[in-house]
């Protein structure tokens, strides 16, 4: 029994379980939208770019950005795709309740 003990923790301490990021891109356009993606060393991918709209008084305007990131669970790969705008943050995947 405490060999199980001992070859689990040595297991659990040699396992990599820090994800890193691999690929990173970012992109500032001239009209002031952006543009980013990022690749991690455990699979996740996202992307996302976004834009301000200024309002006619200071502090006034709106952001919108949109989105889709992705991951694997347990050999299933999930993909969310989103929104956020003046509407709040709107989500969907084929596996979030609608």
């Amino acid at each position: 029994m405490k060999l199980v003990i001992v070859l689990c923790l040595v297991a659990l301490a040699c396992a990599d379980r820090d994800a890193k990021i691999v690929n990173h891109q970012f992109e500032i356009n001239e009209d002031g939208s952006y543009d980013a993606t990022y690749e991690t060393s455990n699979g996740i991918q996202a992307q996302e770019n976004g834009i301000s709209y200024p309002g006619n008084e200071p502090e006034t305007g709106n952001y919108v950005r949109t989105g889709s990131y992705s991951y694997d669970w347990e050999g299933v790969t999930y993909t969310v795709t989103w929104t956020a705008d003046e509407n709040g943050y709107v989500a969907e995947g084929d596996h979030i309740p609608k």
